[in-house]
């Protein structure tokens, strides 16, 4: 039983540091939302891939320097994962990187705001999303 309890021990002390990293880096990736943004609006919707089918949340904000940017996240519905992203938007275009940068998020935010649909692609999934303002 010794054995066992080292060895497992020792696989922990190995896996430990990388999952913190990726929890470090994943956070990094999504960034966060300058101080004295404003909300401007929450849009839920469901993401189209060619793996997996899932929600989406996006969140729309204004920056105190007159910036609109996006945060948001998706489910990996085939291992329960959960992905961030975060990007800008120029005129209605969005653009953004997913998760430790391994993915891009594209899109178009309708002229009365109240929409958005786009693009993915994150490693071997790729497909549409599309959300609506709540």
């Amino acid at each position: 039983m010794r054995v066992y309890g080292e060895t497992l021990m020792k696989k922990l002390s190995r896996i430990l540091p990388g999952l913190w990293l990726c929890i470090l880096l994943a956070g990094c990736a999504a960034g966060s939302i300058p101080k004295g943004s404003q909300l401007l609006g929450t849009y839920k919707g469901i993401l189209r891939g060619n793996v997996y089918d899932g929600p989406i949340q996006v969140q729309l904000f204004q920056t105190p320097e007159g910036d609109t940017i996006f945060t948001g996240q998706f489910m990996d519905t085939l291992v329960g994962g959960e992905y961030y992203f975060r990007g800008t938007v120029s005129g209605n275009c969005m653009e953004g990187k997913i998760s430790l940068v391994f993915g891009t998020i594209t899109g178009e935010l309708s002229a009365d705001r109240t929409r958005m649909s786009g693009t993915f692609r994150l490693a071997q999934n790729h497909g549409t999303w599309s959300a609506s303002l709540e």
